[in-house]
């Protein structure tokens, strides 16, 4: 399989110059992925806050104001609330960027949230937990 990749030039990047870290806002109840997944992140300059409670999702993200939100989809999904909510944060801040992961979502699941504007998923069957590295840096691009 063959994966093709437009690739963005940035110019801070290309004059070697520093420029702040990128937030990120990861919800994930389960405090070791989080934390897991932080440290990945972390390793590459990002900023990061956890978010171990998906009715503090909104909030959290208005306060912190994040390029990118991880959603852990996996043992919640209710299509309609869960999705409406990524519908909402969306439309309220068109500039976030979304990344769900998950270990059992099924088809319908990715495609209702993809609908709602989450740009990539990641199955956590199929990857390891440094690939959201190469996930996030290619969205924040």
């Amino acid at each position: 399989m063959a994966y093709f990749f437009k690739q963005k030039l940035n110019l801070a990047d290309l004059a070697g110059l520093s420029a702040a870290p990128k937030r990120i806002l990861i919800y994930e109840p389960e405090d070791y992925l989080a934390a897991l997944y932080a440290y990945y992140l972390r390793l590459h300059n990002f900023d990061i806050k956890h978010c171990p409670n998906l009715s503090q999702v909104g909030q959290m993200t208005t306060a912190f104001r994040p390029h990118l939100l991880i959603f852990a989809a996996d043992g919640l999904w209710n299509g309609v609330k869960t999705s409406g909510l990524i519908l909402s944060l969306s439309r309220k801040f068109p500039d976030l960027h979304f990344l769900t992961t998950g270990y059992n979502l099924s088809h319908q699941g990715i495609k209702e949230f993809m609908s709602a504007g989450v740009e990539s998923h990641l199955n956590r069957r199929l990857s390891r937990p440094q690939d959201i590295v190469e996930i996030v840096s290619t969205l924040l691009l």
